[in-house]
């Protein structure tokens, strides 16, 4: 290794490279503020490091030191040198401190503040300002930050408090960012993979698999009909990683009988047992009865993936803890009151709250750690929003003994946001009657008088709304059947009876789903990108069981459409058994490299039913045949299709190609 012994050596070797001339010990130490004998030490170091490389380090009394090395290599080592103290100059505090963090939590080995600052190349002083912040960090956690004079520095606590740091500075070290940069630098250069981030965690917990932990998990949610958030999943599988990895160390852990009793007679605990099951048949691992414990907490914290509606409330009060439901009445009654918004009437925060509460109270009573990745833009757009959740956090203290922190308060805010916005929001309509003045007049006043939140644009003729742009407009209201139009129009009689108060609001219900921002950022990227997709590429219901039949059968068409040739087909094939395409939420696509493309198509194919593809299974193909210049425009898109759950299953839902087309193109039907 390049390594040097410490920072002031790599100096002193710098200018022993520069210079064919003797320099003398004095002037060394005059340059560095340093004494003489601090020098010479660190001459010793440098000597030894030489050595080892066959540079001889001369040194003649009354002349002073040189080196004897050729010309070419005293070039090359300068610029090594250089590099690595361009490096070492570029690390941030806050780099520097993580790693310090990593040492300390990772290692069993002791380290002096010597040893640490050796490593870091910075002085024994930085390191100490460095503790002083790391302890304030581990003092969250109930750690300390123990130091014995020529024995070291070390984290000393609970097993259980020492897991929950080394967690947490994980979540901190991998982001989602991480993993989405990492998924985007795969689809243009397949030497990378979004497992490259289980690798490098592996690097932390030795023998330890995190695919083959996360396949585990993944097979139990599959059997017990349970399914995490793509969050949940990869957190629980650091979870049990950790574990492992000091069950190797002989660090278990301890669980309270009483609070082990109380854990078996939950769904919770018998997942848990489940997944410690296949981990002692497949990795090994004789999971100890308080580890299955801790592990069913951590599932009782986590976010499982839900797509309920209105109907569901019902459903879902009569399936959940009365004092959570209590909670919900609360909290939704005090922030009405505080942000002056009627939320009472509002079922989708009702169910939204209730859902969300059962998994927070759990973490909130468990220690359990939950980390919010916008909790900075949400204090900072809607500050009003996140004080009423604030305030509201009393009622956890009051009712539950329990007191929330900002994560938590931010998520109830995203709910409280949702619900000012569906209070707020204006969706712009036209009604298109053939009645009279009469009539039409009539429907808009009862409109406006049930229907607040619709803001009528215009009142049209057919022959009229032809002529009408509509690029501006939500949807159309109208009392006869209308064709050729490219927004959604909701069918109403011209007397406006329950009926069709009924379809106009499922039509809001549909549309306020997505964040209206959200829902914009889909549309228009999709229309911009509307030339990538043809009604003959895209393909619903089809019947196919293997990857290899769908990249086959999509492949053809294009080649059939002039987009592809046969060549191109093999490349994605043999791309695929490289490394299969799948991203996660049963999507895939497959592609050759970005580069070797010069045509802009995607074929799109929604199967009949999902098929294994890699590790999971897929439901939605989009075989790419795009150039590098639309590709990075298209991942965009792609993104923010993965990222809404309630466009995903719209199209998962699809029946038609003129269906799954109008989705991509125009971001709803």
């Amino acid at each position: 290794m390049l390594a040097l012994p410490n920072k002031r050596c790599g100096k002193i070797l710098s200018i022993l490279l520069k210079t064919n001339n003797s320099i003398t010990i004095n002037d060394l130490a005059s340059q560095f503020d340093v004494s003489a004998r601090t020098i010479r030490n660190d001459l010793k170091q440098l000597e030894i490091w030489l050595q080892e490389r066959s540079i001889e380090l001369v040194k003649k009394p009354g002349v002073g030191i040189w080196l004897n090395i050729k010309v070419e290599n005293r070039k090359t080592l300068l610029t090594k040198i250089s590099k690595l103290e361009k490096y070492k100059d570029s690390v941030s505090p806050e780099k520097r401190k993580e790693f310090i963090l990593k040492y300390l939590l990772y290692q069993d080995e002791k380290y002096t503040m010597q040893d640490l600052a050796d490593k870091l190349f910075v002085s024994r002083s930085t390191i100490y300002k460095d503790l002083e912040q790391i302890e304030k960090w581990i003092k969250k956690y109930n750690l300390s930050l123990e130091r014995r004079q020529n024995y070291g520095i070390y984290i000393k606590g609970a097993e259980k408090n020492w897991r929950k740091a080394v967690a947490d500075l994980l979540v901190k070290l991998k982001n989602n960012q991480e993993l989405k940069n990492m998924l985007e630098n795969e689809l243009e250069d397949e030497s990378n993979s979004k497992k490259d981030i289980y690798h490098q965690l592996e690097g932390l917990f030795g023998d330890v698999n995190f695919e083959e932990v996360e396949r585990i998990i993944q097979e139990v949610e599959i059997e017990s009909d349970f399914i995490f958030t793509d969050e949940a999943v990869t957190a629980l599988v650091v979870h049990i990683a950790i574990a492992l990895e000091r069950l190797e160390k002989n660090k278990d852990i301890n669980m309270e009988d009483e609070q082990l009793s109380v854990l078996e007679g939950k769904k919770e605990f018998a997942l848990a047992s489940k997944i410690a099951e296949k981990i002692k048949s497949k990795l090994s691992y004789q999971l100890p009865k308080a580890e299955i414990g801790y592990i069913s907490l951590h599932i009782l914290g986590s976010k499982i993936q839900q797509h309920l509606d209105r109907k569901d409330v019902k459903t879902v009060i009569e399936n959940s803890d009365s004092k959570t439901v209590e909670i919900a009445l609360k909290i939704i009654k005090m922030t009405s009151e505080i942000l002056a918004y009627n939320f009472e009437d509002d079922e989708e925060l009702l169910l939204g709250l209730i859902l969300h509460l059962r998994t927070s109270i759990n973490r909130l009573k468990y220690g359990l750690s939950i980390r919010n990745p916008i909790l900075k833009q949400i204090k900072e757009n809607y500050p009003s929003i996140f004080g009423a959740a604030w305030s509201s956090s009393i009622i956890f203290q009051k009712e539950l003994g329990l007191k929330v922190n900002e994560d938590e308060v931010g998520f109830l805010a995203l709910h409280l946001g949702a619900a000012v916005e569906r209070i707020t929001q204006k969706w712009k309509v036209i009604i298109v009657c053939s009645s009279g003045v009469g009539t039409s007049q009539l429907l808009a006043s009862k409109i406006n008088k049930y229907l607040p939140q619709l803001e009528i644009v215009d009142i049209l003729s057919t022959h009229e709304l032809y002529n009408k742009k509509t690029e501006n407009i939500d949807f159309i209201i109208s009392t006869i059947p209308l064709s050729g139009i490219k927004k959604d129009v909701v069918k109403v009689s011209a007397i406006l009876n329950e009926d069709d108060l009924k379809r106009i609001k499922n039509k809001i219900n549909y549309i306020t789903q997505f964040d209206k921002d959200e829902f914009n950022n889909i549309i228009f990227p999709a229309r911009d990108l509307k030339s990538l997709f043809d009604q003959d590429l895209v393909f619903a219901n089809l019947d196919l069981k293997t990857p290899e039949a769908v990249i086959k059968f999509l492949g053809s068409k294009l080649k059939e459409r002039g987009y592809a040739d046969q060549k191109f087909i093999e490349k994605v094939l043999k791309r695929e058994k490289i490394t299969a395409t799948e991203v996660g939420k049963e999507l895939a696509i497959p592609h050759a490299k970005i580069k070797e493309t010069k045509n802009r198509k995607v074929a799109v194919a929604v199967l009949k039913e999902p098929i294994k593809w890699g590790e999971t299974k897929v439901k939605v193909v989009f075989l790419l045949a795009i150039d590098n210049q639309i590709a990075k425009k298209f991942f965009s898109y792609f993104y923010e299709i993965m990222e809404n759950d309630l466009f995903l299953k719209q199209i998962k839902n699809s029946k038609s190609n003129f269906e799954i087309i109008s989705l991509l193109t125009r971001g709803g039907i």
